[in-house]
Formats: structure tokens, sequence, C-alpha cells
């Protein structure tokens, strides 16, 4: 110790050497200090762009997974659509082609009924025994008229304008007659439903014939409808104010109450009304809304409803 001090004390230049030296190891250390603090900086920096990285591809990866289920739903819903225009233009193609084709539409008719005659194979096995309906139907001969469509039944008899011509009325070949009475005695029914419906074609034809409009229908036809001529004129007095189309609509329920009370004037209809054994019912359909008036007859009461 003694001798360092003697020769610092005696070296000054050592000393100032030794300071310089010193100085230049600081140097060097806090240089170090400085590099090892910047690279943990940087270290900690990487780090932390990492986990940014993996948030930033999860949140990407969860993006693309929902778009790529929303392709999927719409792609779906396309194909499911195109299937749905895809089948709508193959049955119109059938319905034209069968149009084209009535023999091919009766052919495909019959596929669909069997089809359902299967479903049911139980139900028409017994109806291939007996049937024994509740119900006799006189309907208007419009196709756009089935009672079997309209009141999802599966009988009845269609006659022009829904009219029933009374007691003795049709002449040496009396078909509502026959019908009435096979129903009855034979069949058993319960109820008798007239149906009539808007813008029937027979109705107007009959008030036609009154507006002294020419008419270019068979004979056999207008005396069909002489059996609501005079219901026709009575409409036609009663609301003269009324346009020529309401004038019709009135006289088509007309028409039906006129069929109605013309049952009554068969014997055995009349005797098993008033025995209550058979009910009488009228129908007024309208197409256009879709709307159906129903009303009984009785002897008691009239009961009207609406099905809307």
């Amino acid at each position: 110790m003694y001798k360092c001090i003697c020769v610092y004390e005696c070296c000054p230049r050592l000393e100032h050497f030794a300071l310089k030296k010193l100085e230049k190891v600081v140097k060097e250390l806090e240089l170090k200090v400085k590099i090892c603090k910047e690279w943990e900086e940087l270290k900690i920096k990487e780090h932390e762009l990492k986990e940014m990285i993996e948030l930033k591809k999860e949140i990407l990866d969860l993006k693309l997974h929902k778009e790529l289920e929303e392709i999927k739903c719409k792609r779906e819903a396309c194909e499911a659509h195109l299937h749905e225009e895809l089948k709508e233009f193959k049955e119109k193609a059938e319905l034209i082609g069968h149009a084209i084709n009535p023999i091919e539409k009766i052919k495909r008719g019959f596929q669909e009924f069997k089809i359902h005659f299967e479903e049911k194979k139980e139900y028409y096995e017994k109806l291939a025994e007996c049937h024994k309906p509740k119900l006799l139907i006189f309907s208007d001969c419009d196709s756009r008229v089935d009672p079997c469509k309209i009141l999802n039944l599966e009988l009845g008899v269609r006659n022009v304008g829904c009219l029933v011509a009374a007691y003795g009325q049709e002449g040496t070949c009396p078909s509502a007659h026959a019908a009435i009475a096979y129903a009855l005695k034979e069949l058993k029914v319960e109820h008798i439903l007239v149906i009539g419906h808007l813008k029937c074609d027979a109705i107007q034809s009959l008030m036609k014939a009154h507006h002294e409009e020419k008419s270019n229908f068979s004979e056999n036809f207008i005396n069909w409808l002489k059996i609501g001529e005079h219901t026709c004129k009575q409409v036609k007095k009663v609301h003269s104010s009324k346009s020529f189309e309401e004038q019709c609509t009135v006289c088509e329920k007309e028409c039906v109450k006129l069929s109605m009370q013309n049952l009554l004037t068969y014997p055995f209809v009349k005797e098993a009304a008033a025995a209550k054994k058979l009910s009488i019912h009228a129908g007024y359909y309208d197409m256009h809304s879709c709307a159906f008036d129903h009303w009984s007859l009785d002897f008691n009461y009239t009961e009207s409803r609406n099905y809307h």
C-alpha cells in the first residue's frame, strides 16, 4: 500500500493513465448495461408482438370462420331456392304438357291417386265393399266449383246452374229425381246440400235472356234454365235499380233457395224432412274472396252461417 501510494505520488502520469483506463471500463460497463437493458426491452416487445400476432390471428380465424359459415348458409339458401324454382318449373312444365296432352294428364292423375290409395288402403278397401254416404250434393257443373275441392268432400251430383227441378218437371228422363230417390231410399243420406256460386254462367245466361241479349246456347240448355225463369223475373222486378252484376248475384242465391224449395216437392223428401230424418242445406261460394255462405232449410227454422 505504501508502495502504491509512493508510486502514485511518484508517478502522476500513471495515476492519470489508471483513471483514464477506469473511465473507459466504466463507460464500457455502462454501454453493456444499456445494451442489456435495450435487449430486455426488445425481448419484451418481441413477446408482446408475438401475443398481438396470435390474438390477431385468432380474431382473423374467427372472422374467416364466421364468413365461411355465412357463405355456407347463403349457398344452402340459394340451393334451396334454386331447388324450389326447379320444382316449380317442372310442375309448370308438367301442367303445360298435360294441357297439351290430356291423355298424359289422366295417366299422371291416376298415378298420383294410386299413391293416395296406398296411403289410405284400408279406407278404400272398405269403400269397395259398400258405401254409406251421409250427404247428397247438388252443385253447378262449372269446373271452378268442385265441392270435392272447396269442401274437401268425396261425392256429389252436379247440375247446370245448381238447379233442381220440381217433382215431375223434368219430363220423361228425370235424372235429378232418380238421384234424389236413390240417395234417400237406397243410401239413406241424412243431408242434402245445394251449392251455388258467384258469376254462374248459367244464371247469367238466364238473366241475359231477360235483358233481350241473344243466346248461343242449345234449346235443351235454355229449357233447363227455365226452372229458374220465374225467380229471374222476380229478381229483375224487385232489384231493378241494381246493376246487372248485382242482379246476377241476387239471382244466383235465389235460385239456390228455389232448388231447396223444389226438393220439398218430392213426396219422399218432404216426408223425410218432416220426420227429421233429413235436413236440407244451401251454400254459396265466392271464388274471388274464397268465402262460403251456408244456411239450412227446415220446417221450424232457417239457420245461416258464413265461412270466410
